[in-house]
């Protein structure tokens, strides 16, 4: 390739149907890390504020894709106009990240750019061109993937549910759900493209944050009880080793249950899905309404003018999208919601259940638990699906919660199912109170845990208890004692599950030994020499497990030696550890166990140290 100014090439990576193409990406090494560009198609230069163009755009808020037509937000001309093209000079709104080789951007710039070179390509032959030496544009493209897969293993690293599975076709989108990828995306240029627009979006947040400008921001929370991400991680990353497509479905209904729409809005509120303190919609300014207000706050600030919005028109403009975006959901819900149910109320009185595809199947459990009145033979073959594993969450709930008639025995399974599995009790309350609520849940206002540890038992040993809110109504579980905080949470929803459903409670608390110390007892006397204190705790049992570990560092007449001294406080399980330095290794020892004795005792009178916070 000829000499070139990085800064303004680009490869543009999508369908081969697309032309609006709005995102162009380029990538250059840098010592260890990458040189990155990602330039973005100036719309807001071809659709004036508030003009007839701009209006129509905002009641559209996004282009729509459909199997038969495209439903543009802007106009076509103004699409050709604003479009990226490979055979002319392009304006841009260019994004420079430096990032170093373990994902962490060590410097960000964006502004008004260029684009004066650029090539083309669909997912599939991006991801050929990664792979294929003769390819011209195999180096960057390479290192392309090399710098997605970085951001990705940085993304999973720092906490993000971010996942591919690109033979079974399945990946996370940005609010945790799982989706299913289209054919022509089952390939790593669709990697590529996801990590380097996250990778802008969240920059150009940050930057926004740290210039106090007030953009559109992408604002995300999770339900309550929707899981630990690392751990729903783990579970995606063991199905994909296994191929279970239908372990995969099932998995997707219950992320699906369990995830919230995320908004937009003025002010920062996080992103859960991607683990970001801060995120924004800003690469797809000719497809997306938000992303068009954004780039035109974003221009005007690199250029050193005001905002071309007022607060309190940014805030209309979000809670426009917001409410159209919602209102299109209901929508959509609410069609496939009438034209399935004809379809159900026929396959119901077919009475041949077995041969239906599982989304029929499950249509038909619905109606006939809402109706309370079930087919003969459909709870039998709901039993056959439980037992060959193919019932899923939501399903599996409502016969649970809800059924009845020719349900009982049925139920009665279930609840012994559950007691084996109770990990699967918390996502039995979320879809308990979504049935109340009419929507997702609040952590904050619908689900209260009580999680502590038992300094009263032999431990380690903790207690859960948790309870439901809703409206004027508030149910509550017992308290249940287990050995972490973990089982004890899944005990106390397994509790408060069988009694919402009217079964009978099959939790259970670990074996607890009442404590027959008196804590006041163990303490040392003040007196004694800290070092020797500390092994005196250790020798009663309230700290297990101690080590010493010394170091020593500096020239043979001036050593400084250090001491850590670590164990384990028998009452919570929980770690405590201290550091100390002197001339000698007692003198270092001596200093550690000031503070390793503090520590120790501050956990003896309290029974605990101090974290009460759930698991």
């Amino acid at each position: 390739m000829a000499e070139y100014d990085p800064a303004e090439c680009g490869v543009m990576i999508d369908t081969a149907t697309t032309v609006d193409r709005d995102d162009a990406v380029w990538i250059e090494p840098h010592r260890d890390g990458f040189d990155v560009w990602i330039h973005i198609a100036r719309a807001a230069d071809h659709v004036r504020t508030g003009g007839p163009t701009d209006t129509e755009a905002r009641q559209r808020v996004h282009t729509r894709y459909r199997s038969d037509h495209t439903r543009h937000m802007l106009p076509a001309p103004v699409v050709e106009a604003a479009s990226l093209t490979p055979d002319r000079p392009n304006d841009t709104f260019a994004v420079h990240l430096r990032i170093d080789a373990a994902g962490r951007v060590l410097d960000a710039a964006l502004g008004p750019g260029r684009l004066t070179r650029a090539w083309t390509m669909t997912h599939a032959e991006a991801a050929t061109a990664a792979n294929d030496p003769a390819h011209p544009l195999h180096a960057t493209l390479a290192l392309a993937l090399r710098f997605a897969h970085t951001m990705l293993a940085a993304r999973r690293n720092a906490g993000a549910l971010a996942f591919y599975d690109l033979l079974s076709g399945f990946a996370t989108n940005e609010e945790g759900q799982i989706v299913r990828l289209d054919s022509g995306e089952r390939n790593s240029g669709y990697i590529i493209v996801q990590e380097f627009m996250i990778a802008a979006n969240a920059q150009i947040a940050a930057w926004a944050v740290r210039e106090d400008l007030p953009i559109l921001f992408r604002n995300h929370r999770l339900a309550a009880v929707a899981g630990d991400p690392a751990e729903l991680r783990d579970e995606l990353d063991a199905l994909a080793a296994a191929g279970d497509g239908a372990a995969f479905e099932t998995l997707r209904a219950r992320m699906k249950m369990v995830s919230r729409a995320a908004t937009y809005g003025p002010t920062v509120h996080g992103h859960h899905g991607l683990n970001l303190p801060v995120y924004t919609h800003a690469t797809s300014p000719i497809r997306r309404y938000p992303d068009l207000v954004t780039q035109r706050i974003l221009l005007a600030a690199a250029l050193g003018r005001p905002s071309p919005y007022s607060p309190e028109a940014l805030a209309d403009a979000a809670a426009h999208v917001n409410d159209a975006l919602d209102a299109e959901r209901r929508a959509k819900a609410e069609f496939f919601k009438q034209r399935a149910q004809a379809e159900t109320a026929r396959h119901a009185e077919a009475a041949d259940f077995a041969t239906l595809p599982y989304k029929q199947f499950a249509r038909v459990l619905q109606y006939a638990v809402e109706r309370g009145d079930a087919p003969a033979g459909l709870a039998a073959d709901t039993a056959r699906r439980l037992d060959a594993r193919e019932l899923q969450l939501r399903e599996f709930a409502s016969v649970y919660l809800y059924g009845s008639g020719e349900f009982a025995a049925l139920r009665e399974r279930m609840n012994r199912r559950l007691a084996d599995e109770p990990q699967q009790a918390q996502s039995v309350l979320n879809v308990y109170l979504q049935d109340r609520l009419g929507g997702p849940v609040s952590n904050e206002t619908n689900v209260h845990w009580k999680v502590e540890a038992e300094p009263a038992f032999e431990g380690p040993l903790f207690s859960a208890q948790v309870a439901l809110v809703y409206g004027d109504t508030r149910v509550e579980s017992p308290k249940r004692l287990q050995r972490n905080k973990k089982d004890a949470r899944n005990q106390a929803a397994l509790a408060l599950a069988a009694q919402l459903a009217d079964l009978p409670d099959l939790s259970v608390d670990a074996a607890a030994k009442p404590r027959v110390e008196v804590q006041r007892k163990l303490l040392v006397d003040g007196a004694v020499n800290p070092a020797e204190a500390v092994q005196i705790y250790a020798a009663r049992g309230v700290v297990e497990d101690l080590v010493w570990d010394f170091s020593v560092d500096g020239p043979s007449h001036e050593r400084v030696f250090t001491c850590v001294g670590e164990g384990r406080l028998r009452a919570t399980g929980e770690t405590v550890a201290a550091e100390g330095s002197g001339p000698t290794k007692q003198a270092a020892k001596t200093a550690a166990s000031v503070e390793l004795r503090v520590l120790i005792e501050a956990g003896l009178a309290l029974g605990e140290t101090g974290d009460r916070s759930p698991a």
